[in-house]
């Protein structure tokens, strides 16, 4: 009968011991909630909201307080390729999130299909919209941005969807954030990732660069040859123009020097020929006899030497007359 009494003792012993266990994880684990820092909880009570725990230690009213719980993903790197996981958890990180969009095959405007994907960068400024507005944020966001690019592209070209990735990360940043403002999220930044044209329309575009690159090639080409000929004739032009002005200059110098030889020889011949005729006034001779006897007389000399031999000359009688009266007055 003692060891009976003494086994149910231990019994009830253990079984108390076990309660005080559990209601001590109880209070720890479930009344007693550590938040850290950049993460909030979203309390509800009998199914209603009741408070957002901030970062510390918070106390939770037994039974009839619990946290709500939100669907997450996140993306990790394993091997060579990048995988999303998706989990179930009571804490919201208020902290900057980053969501690689699927990839996904739109039309632009011009028929043609390309695979395009989108990264978006936003931060949750109220938990509680959040949380109770939507009931999957990350998905939300994702397919709310693949809608919205497929809309915009479906407005732009080919071409234009290559050169005008500023204006479609603007235009999704603008489609997107009134959405984004009922949940409570703040959208920094929208990014086209990837753009992709199918393999044909890729080779063609390869060769359509080629050939356009080529053209440019030889319009540059073309455009130096020009711009040299027109360089080497505007030189040449130059050319002529300066060899003009430096043979005028020339040409007016010399004219001046002639000129001015002719002044001074025409001069000295003016002293000479009034030195002669008073000199000659003197003695009774015509100045303009002596003048026209002595050039004579010069004249007859040179030809004398210039030919060798007999010569034979008429000197008129006027000449003859003067050369006498000027040896009769010497």
């Amino acid at each position: 009968m003692d060891s009976d009494t003494n086994v149910g003792g231990y019994v009830g012993f253990f079984i108390a011991f076990a309660l005080v266990l559990i209601i001590l994880y109880t209070l720890f684990f479930k009344l007693i909630r550590v938040v850290r820092r950049t993460e909030v909880m979203i309390i509800e009570r009998y199914g209603k909201y009741h408070r957002t725990l901030t970062p510390g230690i918070n106390l939770l009213a037994p039974f009839i307080d619990s946290p709500r719980v939100v669907n997450w993903r996140y993306a990790e790197v394993v091997g060579n390729r990048q995988v999303v996981r998706k989990m179930i958890t009571d804490r919201i990180d208020l902290r900057e999130h980053v969501i690689d969009c699927t990839k996904q095959r739109v039309i632009s405007r011009d028929l043609v299909e390309i695979e395009i994907d989108a990264i978006l960068y936003f931060q949750i400024l109220d938990p509680k919209q959040a949380v109770f507005s939507i009931q999957n944020l990350p998905d939300a966001l994702e397919l709310l941005t693949q809608a919205s690019t497929r809309n915009i592209i479906a407005q732009l070209t080919l071409d234009d969807t290559f050169s005008s990735r500023e204006l479609i990360n603007r235009q999704l940043k603008q489609q997107i954030e009134s959405d984004c403002n009922r949940w409570g999220v703040v959208v920094h930044r929208c990014e086209i990732f990837n753009i992709n044209p199918p393999g044909d329309i890729k080779q063609a575009m390869e060769i359509q660069i080629t050939e356009e690159r080529e053209r440019r090639a030889t319009v540059l080409i073309a455009d130096g040859r020009r711009e040299s000929m027109i360089v080497r004739s505007r030189g040449s032009a130059a050319k002529i123009v300066l060899d003009a002005e430096g043979r005028k200059v020339s040409q007016l110098q010399q004219a001046k020097g002639n000129a001015e030889a002719k002044k001074l020889l025409a001069k000295a011949e003016a002293r000479s020929i009034t030195a002669i005729r008073e000199a000659i006034n003197v003695v009774g001779v015509k100045a303009t006899d002596y003048l026209l006897t002595i050039q004579y007389l010069r004249s007859l000399i040179n030809s004398f030497n210039s030919k060798k031999g007999s010569l034979c000359v008429l000197i008129p009688q006027t000449i003859l007359e003067n050369i006498s009266q000027i040896g009769i007055k010497k």
